[in-house]
């Protein structure tokens, strides 16, 4: 299964300049529609919304976290458009590379089925950006387990593949080959 979000000309900018705009972390939302076929899900980029400082229960350099009244509101715009959400959030201190963080994880095991739930089961896609790169993770099926992203795709530009670190970081660890495990 491979996965794409699709961005139309210059949103890759303006999402980039939102999300790392300071050393607060930020939050953007891409209304996307998604379509499936021939093995592979794409999000397509429809339309963006980023999050002011009064969509924020906590809006700290190291933890965010929505207002109801905001996941709400992005629930109802994705009903309302027919779009699933994809969410952008940054980790702007990170210079190593870019990875989900535990209490990102935490949230996405509650929000994320959720969201799903009152979307009778769309697509769900999340993003975390650093000045280093970028991670993401897919909720694409009815399993609950998410897929890694392949790349963003901006028009215009050059494909952005992900660090797949925290994807690779949920798979069970294999025993090589005579390890003595049976």
């Amino acid at each position: 299964m491979t996965v794409f979000l699709d961005l139309r000309a210059g949103l890759k900018e303006e999402l980039w300049a939102h999300l790392l705009q300071n050393d607060t972390e930020q939050v953007a939302i891409v209304f996307a529609a998604v379509e499936s076929k021939d093995n592979a899900t794409v999000f397509s980029a429809r339309d963006a919304y980023l999050a002011t400082a009064a969509d924020f229960e906590i809006h700290s350099e190291f933890h965010v976290e929505l207002t109801d009244e905001a996941r709400a509101r992005i629930i109802k715009t994705a009903w309302d458009t027919g779009t699933s959400p994809v969410e952008f959030h940054s980790h702007p201190g990170d210079y190593r590379g870019a990875k989900f963080s535990p209490s990102d994880m935490y949230g996405f095991s509650d929000y994320v089925p959720h969201c799903r739930w009152r979307l009778r089961g769309r697509p769900y896609l999340a993003v975390v950006v650093t000045p280093a790169g970028m991670d993401a993770l897919a909720w694409t099926d009815t399993g609950g387990k998410p897929v890694g992203l392949d790349a963003i795709r901006p028009a215009g530009g050059a494909a952005i593949r992900p660090t797949n670190q925290t994807i690779e970081s949920l798979k069970p660890e294999v025993p090589e080959h005579g390890s003595g495990a049976f």
